[in-house]
């Protein structure tokens, strides 16, 4: 919820500001981390379907989009679109929170003692955090990964509970972990992309007042204003910036998110068992360059409203959490 009137004004819990006033609370990592599990569920619930359908383009050959949707639905139903969301909803949002509350302490550490650092240095500090906080969430992700691309694809009958037993039974709990190198290629790049696109959409985002509010620094406008049309505009700004930021960031990263699919369908041995970059190969190989982005129109529906409302919530979330607390101190 907005702030109240006794909330001072500090930066926005999205983004870290750069020189923050020494008279604001400092920032929480609890609020951090639960704001963006609420986050990380609302871009589950949102985008789950689309996930579905991109894994199951790119592990089998020949469908298209729509003869993706086709063949899940006649195997098991509407219901089929969510096969394999229990291993994300608790993943993922899980990730997501944890994945916050590092890039901002990664970003606030990266411009210690920087007051008054202009865009680029900013921008530098975003992708810079981005991507420490995508490769330690790498070890933790991975399994999360494997056992919902699998159960997609109808491994388990779609079942996240019979995958993870049957992984855990025939390959050990280090099975669980095949393709952390391929998710580590995908989480670091993907993670200073998407951060970094976000703050220049934000910093591009037209707004009312002017940028001198907020000292020059978009960083710090989300959400501080209290009256109606300024929490419909910063609200719009989340959910456009957001959207257009998952986009952008999953065009440029999703050959590496073919490979990570297709590594971790494949059984070990298998023809596609290979190394990031020599499976990349074999892909081009096989498919020619525009086959790494098999999938790319589920993706591209998907990463929108699945980011939009990613934003969306953690905004919301992360100013309501806030707001609480100081009330209560």
């Amino acid at each position: 919820r907005p702030d109240g009137a006794r909330v001072a004004r500090e930066p926005s819990m999205t983004r870290a500001s750069d020189a923050p006033d020494a008279s604001a609370p400092r920032r929480s990592r609890a609020d951090d981390a639960v704001a963006g599990v609420v986050a990380g569920a609302a871009c589950v619930a949102a985008g789950h379907p689309f996930d579905t359908v991109k894994v199951f383009v790119q592990k089998n050959r020949g469908h298209t989009t729509g003869s993706a949707i086709a063949a899940l639905y006649r195997a098991r139903g509407a219901r089929g679109l969510y096969a394999g969301v229990a291993a994300p909803l608790v993943g993922a949002s899980l990730e997501t929170g944890a994945n916050y509350a590092c890039f901002h302490e990664a970003r606030e550490a990266a411009l210690a003692g920087a007051s008054g650092a202009g865009a680029g240095a900013r921008l530098a500090a975003s992708a810079f955090a981005g991507a420490l906080a995508g490769g330690l969430m790498t070890p933790f992700l991975t399994p999360f990964e494997l056992v919902k691309c699998r159960a997609q694809v109808g491994d388990g009958g779609g079942s996240a509970r019979a995958v993870a037993l049957d992984v855990w039974r025939t390959r050990g709990a280090l099975g669980l972990f095949r393709g952390v190198s391929h998710t580590a290629a995908r989480e670091i790049p993907s993670g200073a992309v998407y951060f970094a696109t976000y703050e220049i959409f934000q910093t591009i985002f037209p707004r009312a007042r002017g940028a001198s509010d907020v000292g020059g620094d978009v960083t710090r406008a989300a959400f501080e204003t209290r009256d109606a049309r300024g929490l419909l505009v910063e609200a719009l700004a989340a959910a456009s910036c957001g959207g257009a930021a998952g986009v952008v960031t999953w065009l440029i990263v999703l050959p590496l998110d073919n490979a990570k699919t297709i590594y971790q369908c494949e059984r070990p041995g298998g023809a596609r068992d290979l190394p990031p970059l020599a499976l990349l190969r074999a892909l081009v190989a096989e498919r020619g360059v525009s086959g790494l982005w098999r999938g790319a129109a589920p993706v591209v529906a998907r990463a929108f409203p699945a980011n939009a409302a990613q934003w969306l919530a953690w905004e919301f979330a992360s100013r309501a959490l806030r707001a609480d607390r100081l009330e209560r101190s």
